[in-house]
């Protein structure tokens, strides 16, 4: 007969990736950040490792979840940008799920994926997706199991986009049927069923991402703690300056702190489901034998500089929550400042598990955070987003922060030591330290030529692209309608105007018709709303003045 002790010995490592959407680095108590109320998370700080200077590697969906994937930058992937249009550029290149499964680890992905096309697997024994937008019910575990539940007439099942994205609002479902708590439900379930067997698990949660539809129970929870304010507007091109109508410069300061707190109730209401996930590994005794790692795509502006969304290089977008507890490599309650982004979680799997990167064209930029003789380079980090006009990269080291942007070759300076909340461009001020640009800028180069868009870089230097200014990070353009909605055209206009107005119930008396009244944001609405429901009338007797 088996000895325990023994047995207990010969298990295979597990791992679980919990992974939320636009998550901040700043939204966990524990961290320092004492207006969050974050209990698991902050149990997750005391049981490991929190990385305080955690970045996204490119931090808008689409790329950093590729990046993650596949341990890999743009350039071998694909994504430089959301782009749903185009499958990744190489279907075989090895993926951490792919390597877990040819190593006999049962694997799964829970929840938001963002893969194209969305049931693509990438390696994966099962996925059990929640997307956003999902294009069929059938293709979407959690659709699917709302209409099982009777509740297959919901339209917006993660909240209203279009014109209400950025307006906090009440979710469509009770609790017991809301997406957060799904995500934790299944993957209890497939623990479950998966008994004994070494498993690679991706939980990933859709929230804090807007919309924000969060229970009414949590919709209280910051009405009157004092929480941080958005730094002030210093927007400058490449984007549009101070005075925009799309990106909120002249609303009502309660209505940003009204989007603050229903972010930070949306954190929170994911932190109680990664706690019962967390109390179920517990029961089963299978918390301490896996590497269990925390984090999140990216982070949300939430109105600093005059921003919100993502795609971004300042940190209220670059940054991210990273946490790793593995009681064999990690010692409790422990903190580091070492630069880590999303390109490490590949590597640190497979060290974890004693799993070998296979032969490939391709050389991993990442490293394992447990790495005997590191050979990364944590006093930089480099982060990048876009193609042509759009495209950015930032490279940064303790003190400095420099950003290219490629739109008519715009650049920016920052003393994160002096100005962290990233206010004061030192270029063309006659305060810039010459040398430290030109070590930012060389490594930022280097960067572009070896993982940059093909033709980024030309003779050793960034190329120039001519171009209008951008609306990244604006409050108004997001222009998407739930088309799974198997009703006709009409059927689906009433619906949606319907669920606006159950969405908008207790929110301070905000009208539906005063949201945005723009008339390009309404042209353009109008265009898609003819796409989605026919009926151009009802769209503007409803929801514009």
């Amino acid at each position: 007969m088996s000895n325990p002790v023994e047995k207990q010995a010969e298990k295979r490592t597990n791992v679980l990736i919990l992974f939320t959407d636009q998550q901040r680095f700043d939204t966990i108590q524990a961290a320092g950040n004492r207006h969050m109320e974050t209990p698991n998370l902050d149990r997750l700080v005391a049981q490991g490792c929190l990385y305080t200077h955690a970045h996204s590697s490119n931090p808008v969906c689409m790329p950093a979840r590729h990046d993650l994937l596949t341990g890999l930058p743009g350039r071998a992937h694909g994504y430089f940008t959301n782009d749903k249009s185009r499958p990744i550029k190489d279907y075989s290149m090895p993926t951490v799920a792919r390597i877990f499964s040819e190593n006999d680890y049962r694997t799964a992905a829970i929840g938001k994926m963002h893969f194209r096309p969305s049931r693509m697997h990438h390696g994966y024994n099962e996925l059990i997706l929640m997307e956003e937008i999902p294009k069929r019910r059938q293709d979407d575990q959690y659709a699917s199991y709302l209409a099982e539940q009777g509740l297959g007439t919901i339209q917006n099942i993660h909240g209203i986009r279009a014109n209400l994205y950025h307006i906090p609002q009440q979710p469509q479902m009770e609790e017991a049927h809301h997406p957060n708590r799904w995500v934790a439900d299944r993957a209890m379930d497939w623990l479950e069923q998966n008994g004994e067997e070494p498993f690679f698990l991706f939980c990933s949660w859709i929230h804090p991402h807007p919309p924000w539809a969060v229970p009414n129970e949590y919709r209280e929870l910051y009405r009157d703690r004092e929480i941080p304010q958005p730094s002030p507007v210093t927007r400058s091109y490449p984007f549009e300056e101070p005075g925009s109508v799309w990106y909120g410069d002249d609303e009502n300061p309660e209505n940003i702190r009204a989007i603050r707190e229903a972010y930070y109730a949306s954190v929170t209401h994911v932190d109680f489901h990664i706690g019962r996930l967390l109390d179920y590994l517990e029961a089963k005794q299978i918390l301490d034998n896996t590497l269990v790692i925390f984090a999140s795509d990216h982070g949300d502006m939430l109105y600093d500089k005059g921003f919100f969304q993502k795609s971004l290089p300042y940190d209220g977008s670059v940054r991210i929550p990273f946490i790793v507890r593995y009681p064999e490599k990690v010692k409790a309650g422990t903190s580091s400042e070492a630069f880590v982004d999303l390109l490490d979680i590949m590597p640190t799997c497979l060290d974890a598990c004693g799993l070998a990167y296979p032969d490939s064209p391709y050389e991993l930029p990442g490293e394992s955070l447990f790495a005997l003789h590191p050979r990364r380079n944590r006093e930089l980090q480099t982060s990048s987003f876009g193609e042509g006009k759009n495209r950015w990269v930032m490279v940064r080291d303790r003190q400095y922060k420099y950003v290219y942007f490629y739109n008519k070759g715009t650049e920016q300076l920052y003393d994160l030591e002096n100005d962290p909340q990233e206010l004061h461009n030192l270029i063309g001020t006659g305060k810039e330290p010459e040398w430290v640009i030109a070590r930012l800028k060389n490594e930022a180069i280097r960067y572009e030529e070896r993982w940059g868009p093909e033709n980024a870089i030309r003779e050793n230097n960034f190329l120039a692209v001519d171009g209008q200014g951008i609306r990244t990070g604006a409050k108004y353009g997001n222009i998407q309608f739930h088309t799974m909605d198997e009703r006709g055209p009409s059927e689906r206009g009433e619906q949606y105007i319907r669920e606006c107005r159950w969405a908008l119930q207790g929110e301070n008396g905000i009208q539906l018709n005063e949201i945005c009244n723009e008339p390009e944001y309404v042209e353009k609405f109008l265009r898609a709303w003819e796409a989605f429901a026919k009926d151009k009338e009802l769209a503007v007797r409803e929801l514009f003045k």
